[in-house]
């Protein structure tokens, strides 16, 4: 047995490879992480899906985004973009309309309330992943990065 990944779950016997030990490490850290996150966000009564679609609508500006837009862009898939969408909607902080070019595109925009709650969150959203992680150092974050992304691209 390897790791300390393995002492933190309390397994008792060796994992069947490296590769599985890799990705039980990527999902119990992303777990930690998105609990710290999830801390972050509940003052605000938003989940991490749909603070993730607010950001992808300021991004977007006025133009706004599809449906369909905004869930090829989400870092987290979700299912059902259209009931998140209403979600926000009912508390105001995106808004829909038909598009004007496709009346079959309906066209979601985030609103002022959109804008002030992530403006609220900006600061936090900068300096929580170098609380987080930033100890690794650049370094050790690049090669990171690049490693999770060439896993990811496989």
């Amino acid at each position: 047995m390897s790791g300390k990944l393995a002492k933190e779950i309390r397994q008792t016997k060796a994992f069947s490879s490296p590769a599985e030990e890799a990705i039980l490490n990527i999902h119990r850290t992303a777990a930690v992480l998105t609990a710290l996150f999830a801390d972050t966000l509940k003052p605000f009564g938003l989940t991490e899906i749909q603070y993730n679609a607010l950001r992808i609508l300021r991004g977007a500006g006025k133009e706004g985004l599809s449906c369909q837009e905004i869930a090829e862009r989400m870092i987290t898939r979700d299912p059902d973009i259209t009931r998140l969408v209403d979600r926000l909607a009912s508390r105001g902080l995106v808004e829909r309309a038909r598009s004007e070019e496709d009346r079959r595109v309906v066209v979601t925009r985030i609103t002022a309330s959109g804008l002030k709650m992530l403006s609220l969150l900006d600061e936090a959203a900068r300096t929580l992943p170098r609380q987080a992680i930033g100890h690794l150092g650049e370094k050790k974050l690049q090669t990171l990065i690049d490693l999770l992304e060439e896993a990811r691209h496989a």
